[in-house]
């Protein structure tokens, strides 16, 4: 005990002269100090480090944030100890994130020199800092600094968590953890888990700004798992930006302030992740009230040009969710907001359709809140945009094109180009009734329904609004059946159209729809009166029901018999 004194009286008086020793004086400190039992002994020597720290604030961290990952419980310790001197860990803090916000997170590695592919690893210095802020937040003592610090250190971790989710631990400081550490703890070390240590400095920063209140239900809904999952990682950050919203507004002006630089970051990762924290914000009516929607939408809207496809799709969904956050401000950016739909629905570079469905899927929500004079000289453009997604081979992009039809028909009565539009995508809405996915069959029947009055027909409005309901089953050709014979009676001058757009359906993707319009052909023709018969190309009916004839599917052929049963030829 008396050594340990005299130490610290030692670097008290003369630590100040002693900056080419800090190196050497801590590693004699991390390897001798586990072997020291007293309690009291181990209080004086971390009494010494804060005093060394004081003297050469940044030797000390640069050679603490040196040592071995994952960091042994001298480590730990220290980082614990630092935490309980405010003014160092405010100086500690800071210094720690104006160096992660310019370090190099990862590098791309190969798997081995005979196979191309590579993988992520994390970068050891930028890993040691966030177990230092982790390890340092540990004491209550270091509140007022994180109080102080709280969005700069929140902006930071959330990044850090972008650029952590799928990347492998550092292989040379893992396998480093050397021989010194294995002899004084009898064990090898733990693999280290890189993007749990962020999501565990996350929490306790969570608990040390007072926002206890928020773990709970981001626990219970599985937030921090989902985090550190790629497949799941934006579900996991948006319920992170959701509980901020609702339980730290406070904080918000600072937090996305600080986080504006990195949408332009080069690191893809960390742009989607602040990209995902953003858009759900824009979910809340609490970005209003703050005055943050139009700088938010204003870098969401540039983010529509973003190189990586996930960061666009997050762009729409946040400038979508605008309608569900501050409804009342959707009119005054009407021409922003469908200007950034219209483009989601144009994007090239989206193979995947998910821009796209994102467009959908925000136009239908921004559309529910826009007047009637903001939209309607659009109408008919955007029914032309999304006309060609009704056959999409992705049931949820089929499934919005037709919700978003159905929505799209609120601002088109009594508008003959809208009728025309509708009468053009009849048969395809009649067919897809029949569609594998229940989801789709569900939104065609909403579509249907909603828009049955634009078509001219009281009858066929009637039917369609008494038969198709979501929630009940249809037989398909009864009901065709007696369709057919009021869309002869009604629409006269569109059967040849029609017939022609049945024919096209049997070369479709979906056995069930093939069959359908075998059904429908059949009906159409058995209910057509002989003074129409010139209207239609039988030609091309027989071939195409020959054709189905010899369909691999058997429900095909058999309704492509029925049909040719149905009439003389």
């Amino acid at each position: 005990m008396a050594s340990a004194w005299c130490y610290h009286a030692l670097l008290k008086s003369r630590g100040a002269s002693l900056p080419d020793q800090v190196p050497e004086v801590l590693e004699a400190m991390r390897v001798r100090l586990p072997a020291v039992s007293e309690e009291q002994v181990r209080a004086v020597v971390a009494q010494s480090l804060l005093v060394l720290t004081g003297q050469h604030l940044q030797t000390v961290v640069n050679v603490l944030i040196s040592f071995p990952l994952p960091f042994d419980s001298w480590c730990c310790e220290i980082w614990l100890s630092l935490g309980a001197d405010s003014t160092l860990t405010f100086q500690i803090m800071e210094m720690i994130l104006e160096k992660l916000n310019i370090m190099v997170p990862y590098v791309d590695k190969r798997v081995s020199m005979l196979w191309p592919s590579t993988v992520k690893v994390a970068t050891s210095d930028p890993l040691a800092m966030t177990c230092a802020l982790h390890g340092m937040m540990l004491s209550s003592q270091s509140q007022e600094a994180v109080a102080a610090l709280f969005p700069q250190l929140f902006g930071a971790l959330v990044v850090r968590l972008g650029s952590s989710v799928g990347v492998l631990p550092p292989r040379e400081k893992a396998s480093n953890s050397t021989a010194s550490e294995r002899s004084a703890s009898g064990k090898t070390p733990a693999t280290i888990d890189v993007c749990g240590m962020v999501v565990e400095a996350l929490c306790v920063l969570l608990i040390r700004a007072q926002l206890e209140k928020m773990l709970r239900p981001l626990n219970l809904a599985g937030a921090w798992d989902k985090m550190k999952d790629l497949r799941q990682h934006i579900e996991g950050v948006t319920l992170l930006a959701r509980h901020m919203a609702k339980h730290a507004g406070q904080h918000l002006p600072a937090i996305v302030e600080n986080l504006y630089p990195n949408l332009s970051n080069i690191y893809e990762c960390q742009r989607i992740t602040v990209t995902a924290f953003f858009s759900e914000l824009l979910n809340h009516r609490v970005v209003t009230e703050l005055q943050l929607m139009e700088g938010l939408m204003n870098h969401m809207t540039e983010r529509l040009a973003d190189p990586c496809c996930a960061v666009r799709v997050l762009a729409v969904r946040g400038l979508g969710n605008v309608a569900t956050g501050s409804p009342e401000k959707v009119n005054m950016y009407a021409k922003e907001l469908l200007a950034a739909m219209s483009s989601g629905l144009e994007d090239k570079d989206d193979p995947g359709k998910h821009v796209t469905l994102e467009a959908m899927s925000g136009l239908s929500k921004v559309l529910l809140c826009l007047n009637r004079k903001n939209v309607q000289i659009l109408v008919v453009y955007i029914f032309m945009k999304i006309k060609p997604f009704l056959e999409s081979e992705n049931e949820a992009v089929r499934c919005a094109a037709m919700l978003l039809l159905g929505t799209l028909s609120k601002f088109a009565s009594g508008e003959p180009v809208f009728r025309d539009q509708i009468h053009n995508v009849l048969v395809s809405l009649l067919l897809h009734l029949s569609d594998p996915s229940p989801q789709v069959v569900k939104a065609c029947k909403f579509a249907m329904r909603v828009c049955a009055p634009m078509l001219g027909s009281e009858v066929v409005t009637t039917m369609f609004q008494n038969h198709l309901h979501e929630d009940r089953g249809l037989h398909f050709g009864e009901f065709i059946n007696d369709l057919t014979k009021y869309i002869i009676h009604d629409f006269p001058s569109m059967l040849n159209f029609y017939h022609i757009t049945i024919v096209q359906f049997f070369k479709s993707t979906w056995p069930e729809v093939r069959a359908s319009a075998a059904t429908f052909i059949g009906f159409l023709l058995v209910n057509l009166p002989e003074e129409h018969l010139s209207d239609m190309n039988m030609g091309s009916v027989i071939k195409g029901l020959v054709h189905l004839l010899q369909d691999p599917d058997p429900l095909v052929r058999a309704k492509a018999a029925e049909a040719m049963g149905h009439f003389h030829f």
